[in-house]
């Protein structure tokens, strides 16, 4: 594939993708809890529109937020990006935005999967207060109170040792208070072990 096909193709795919990180990410926050855990008791993921410039891997002259206003509104350009970055070879940067894009269109589908976690993620450079993964992608975020997306690997890449099972999902609309949707796992005694953040009972 030639070097203009492959920036054409990524072009087209962040793109894509822009308007399901909206839907799922922006539109809503999640609860992510395992009794497993050991940091905290539970997780909040809450994204920003500017979390989704790192996500697709490319260097890009416009701040985060123009970047995914571009995506979403369908006019980011090929010469709005490249894959040159400071102390990377174009060569490495590429490969990494190439395993990025073949994983973007699963995150739309995260939270309905079944789900293991690990706090304290380490992968290379990467490193993150939390990471979750279902059997096609890795996402880290950093944060404990508000826990951002902050990288997005291709795969199951969390350490089998410190894994732990994601065993309740929440959701509830961004800028509400209370979570209200459960999206997977059982409730049973979280309303009393929680009080004062779950609309009892969920839909």
């Amino acid at each position: 594939m030639s070097s203009q096909s492959f920036k054409r193709r990524v072009c087209k795919i962040i793109i894509d993708c822009a308007a399901d990180y909206k839907a799922v990410f922006l539109n809503y926050d999640y609860l992510i809890y395992s009794s497993d855990f050991k940091n905290m008791p539970y997780y909040i993921i809450s994204a920003k529109e500017g979390n989704y410039k790192h996500l697709t891997g490319v260097n890009s002259i416009l701040n985060p937020y123009d970047f995914f206003n571009a995506c979403l509104n369908q006019t980011l350009s090929e010469s709005d990006f490249g894959f040159i970055k400071h102390g990377q070879s174009e060569k490495f940067t590429k490969g990494v935005v190439r395993n990025k894009i073949i994983a973007l269109p699963f995150m739309a589908t995260l939270f309905n999967k079944t789900l293991s976690a690990e706090e304290n993620f380490i992968h290379g450079a990467v490193n993150c207060t939390l990471a979750t993964a279902d059997n096609e992608i890795t996402i880290g975020f950093e944060d404990r109170k508000s826990a951002r997306p902050k990288s997005l690997l291709r795969g199951n890449v969390i350490n089998s040792a410190n894994a732990v099972n994601v065993t309740l999902i929440l959701r509830r609309d961004r800028g509400s208070e209370l979570f209200d949707t459960l999206i997977q796992g059982d409730i049973a005694g979280f309303c009393s072990t929680f009080p004062g953040i779950f609309k009892c009972p969920l839909s």
